[in-house]
């Protein structure tokens, strides 16, 4: 079971069935420890398949199988099996290390190969030493670890060939000609002798004939290691031995310098009886990328293509057959080749930068992916070429290069228009600019709105499209272009998943702008029309398809009903044809949006002159409770807000006529509602026209809660509505109360700095206004951002009018 799942790659099956057995009931103590041991071995394979990233975690779960078995199971009798298991597992992560030390270049892992191969070679020998101790007191009747003589014996010849394979690794890890190599391959021949002695059935003859012929190559003495490996196959090996003998064959003659030989033994075929080995299979690919550097150095660009083009097709396939290990071992091996003079093999360039990758060598990666791209290029192979120059922006990215990152993705779409995800990759790139622009202070956001401009110009539709102009109706919205904002959002199509989003957006943003427009007395009709159109658009599509009113059809209806009261020329009829469709249409709507439509339909009916009905629509809701009434008075104020003088005054009326009906019924309502409706009054009383009244009555619920700085605050805005002397005089003191209590350089701090140089301007003091703006721009040049630094400008400029 365990090796089917192992042979399959099934790494995480292969550990939770492992682990399960451990503590299955009925199992006895030596197959609790064989389990362990897989378990083991299962961790290890895992490991060896994983990206470099990934291969600590199972490293260390390997490690910790041992000690977490040993706590379970105190006393075990056969836990010296998991034990060989564990060092065999530090042996294989020696010979990975040694292996990636070797091909990079890397010098500190081979030292880290060196020293973990020497603490291998030590704990093999203490191993060797315990078993051959358990082996002696079997001999004499006494089986203390619950394993027979034979199973000891055989742990015993396995750990000595173990013993001589971290032998080899220690030699390995020094430098090709040091005498430490050579005497560590001397060692391992004379050590190795005696296991290849045996006999097969054993299971170490055919590891043991291996290693003597591979130590035997490394020492350069060539003849003998072929020798060897002929005689091996004449004793009718398994297949997967026979194979790899042929592949010490291989090794043997690309070492003496005859490629001719070695490819022609691999062109006698690669199985045997019906199986491959990835030896063999590698030994092929060692042999295509000597010829490979054959050509290079004797000048044969043909034979050079011929050569990578073969390498890479051996490489798909050991990845194919045998797993990422196999093929990374590969990729490693060409990373030194694939970037030399006249390299074309698209994929092979691929794998080569994919390797630099994983060992985070990222120049070299960025390098050879656009050495691929190049290479694509030439081919005429679009895909590959695209592809391999997102791969490079994303190595730029991940590197922490986001400026180059954010300029190859944006490159690479544009180059690449109809590539199916290219708008999605330059909105990728609109991202990271916004990162980059967040750690500039204050905040340079123009590239980011330029990427978001140029997204919408080039791909006209899909989601990247409706992000890039929701993000941009969001930026702009908080800089205080309210304009932009509205239509940016307005961009988004209904079928889009960022519909509702974006008509609250333009909701937000064109009310913000109308406003505005207003208080400049540049309000354009057309501009108001183009915008009640979008949201009444809204509404006749989903009427139109008979659709179940939404609540973005709601808040359509709602918006252009408000538009047209507010900013429309005699948009007092359609307001009102738009709310009894709605209110026709939703019997079941919340109550709150009814409450809100209602409040509309009673400016809609004053606006018309029709201020009997409007009042007799209030007298309606006196039957209903006072939570209604305050709905609809909130919903007044609120529309007040940004309303134009006009409607605002007539709205005034209204909620003063609403706090009529509400007086009865304040004693049932808590203290804050009770200071709400009172403030409400106030305002509403001095924007129907009786200012002194309501500047009256808003003082005295200032004085009633001195502490309270939003009331603090309404009272300075509502003195700064006074006309007369007096009155802007206290308005001046208020505003200076307020500048003192608040925050420095909070946006009320900044609101009373405005409206104190505004009083100085209404009282005929110019000069104080423009000291006040001067002090502000000299010590706070950021003005409190965008929106108030223009009202300071355009409060300057007024006041520089004759």
């Amino acid at each position: 079971m365990m090796q089917g799942l192992l042979e399959r790659r099934l790494f995480e099956l292969a550990e939770r069935y492992a682990a399960e057995r451990i503590v299955a009931p009925g199992i006895t103590p030596e197959v609790q420890a064989e389990m362990a041991g897989e378990l083991v071995r299962s961790y290890t394979l895992h490991a060896l398949n994983s990206r470099p990233s990934e291969r600590e975690r199972y490293w260390k779960a390997a490690e910790a199988v041992l000690p977490q078995f040993l706590q379970q199971f105190p006393g075990q009798p056969a836990m010296v099996l998991v034990e060989v298991q564990e060092a065999q597992s530090q042996l294989a992560h020696v010979r990975l290390l040694r292996q990636e030390g070797e091909v990079l270049g890397d010098a500190t892992k081979l030292q880290q190969a060196q020293q973990l191969a020497i603490e291998t070679l030590t704990r093999f020998e203490k191993l060797q030493a315990r078993v051959d101790d358990l082996l002696r007191q079997s001999h004499n009747g006494n089986q203390p670890d619950g394993l027979s003589t034979e199973a000891l014996l055989a742990l015993s010849r396995r750990v000595t060939l173990n013993t001589v394979e971290a032998l080899e690794e220690q030699g390995l890890s020094y430098p090709v000609d040091s005498l430490d190599r050579t005497n560590s391959m001397a060692m391992a021949v004379q050590q190795v002798e005696p296991l290849t002695k045996l006999r097969p059935e054993t299971g170490i003859l055919w590891p043991a004939l291996l290693l003597e012929i591979r130590a035997l190559r490394w020492l350069g003495r060539l003849d003998q290691a072929e020798a060897k490996a002929a005689r091996l196959q004449q004793l009718s090996p398994p297949p997967q031995v026979g194979l790899a003998a042929k592949a010490e064959v291989v090794r043997t003659e690309i070492a003496r310098g005859d490629l001719d030989q070695a490819i022609q033994r691999i062109s006698q075929g690669r199985e045997l009886d019906g199986v491959t080995s990835p030896e063999l299979d590698f030994a092929c690919f060692e042999t295509y990328l000597a010829l490979w550097k054959k050509a290079e150095a004797d000048n044969q660009p043909e034979e050079v293509q011929q050569w990578q083009n073969r390498s890479a097709t051996v490489v798909q396939q050991l990845d194919q057959l045998y797993g990422p290990y196999w093929a990374r071992r590969a990729e490693q091996q060409l990373a030194g080749n694939a970037t030399s003079g006249g390299t074309q093999n698209i994929d092979l360039l691929r794998r080569t930068a994919d390797n630099h990758v994983r060992q985070k060598q990222w120049d070299e990666a960025i390098k050879t992916y656009d050495l691929g791209a190049a290479a694509a290029n030439e081919s005429l192979d679009t895909k590959a070429e695209y592809e391999l120059r997102l791969a490079a922006a994303a190595v730029a990215i991940q590197a922490g290069n986001l400026p180059e990152g954010i300029k190859r993705l944006r490159e690479t779409a544009l180059a690449f228009p109809s590539a199916p995800d290219a708008s999605l990759r330059h909105l990728t790139a609109a991202y990271y600019q916004s990162l980059v622009a967040r750690k500039s202070n204050p905040p340079d956001l123009q590239p980011y709105l330029n990427l978001l401009k140029e997204n919408l110009q080039h791909w006209p539709e899909g989601n990247p499209h409706d992000q890039a102009a929701t993000w941009l109706g969001q930026i702009e919205f908080t800089q205080g272009y309210w304009r932009e904002a509205t239509e940016a959002y307005m961009l988004v199509p209904a079928k889009s998943s960022q519909f509702s989003l974006a008509v609250d957006g333009v909701r937000q943003s064109s009310l913000k702008w109308f406003q505005d427009a207003v208080e400049r007395d540049q309000l354009v009709q057309q501009d108001v029309r183009e915008v009640i159109d979008y949201f009444e658009q809204i509404v006749l599509r989903g009427q139109s398809a008979q659709e179940t009113w939404t609540p973005t059809m709601r808040l359509a209806a709602e918006t252009a009903a408000q538009l047209w009261l507010n900013y429309g020329r005699n948009g007092y009829d359609n307001a009102r044809a738009i709310l009894e469709v709605a209110q026709r249409s939703n019997p079941d709507a919340p109550e709150g949006w009814k409450s809100r439509l209602e409040s509309l339909q009673v400016i809609a009916l004053a606006g018309l002159g029709k201020l009997d009905e409007a009042k007799a629509r209030l007298q309606k809701t006196r039957a209903g409770n006072p939570n209604h009434l305050l709905e609809v008075l909130q919903a007044l104020t609120q529309m007040g807000q940004s309303a134009s003088p006009q409607v605002g005054k007539q709205i005034a009326e209204l909620e003063l006529a609403v706090i009529g009906m509400l007086r009865p019924s304040l004693a049932q309502l808590d203290a804050a509602t009770q200071t709400m409706i009172a403030v409400a009054e106030a305002e509403a009383l001095a924007s129907s026209g009786n200012i002194e009244a309501g500047i009256n009555a808003y003082q005295r619920i200032a004085q009633q809660d001195p502490n309270n700085a939003s009331l603090q605050i309404g009272l300075a805005r509502i003195l700064s509505r006074g006309t007369t002397d007096a009155q802007k005089q206290e308005a001046l003191k208020q505003w200076r109360e307020v500048s003192r209590r608040s925050k420095t350089e909070s946006p009320t701090w900044y609101e009373a700095k405005l409206e104190i140089a505004r009083c100085h301007l209404k009282l005929g003091n110019p000069e104080e206004a423009k000291q006040i703006v001067r002090y502000l721009q000299a010590l706070h040049p950021d003005m409190g951002g965008p929106e108030m630094k223009a009202r300071f400008v355009r409060l300057m400029q007024q006041g520089s009018r004759p």
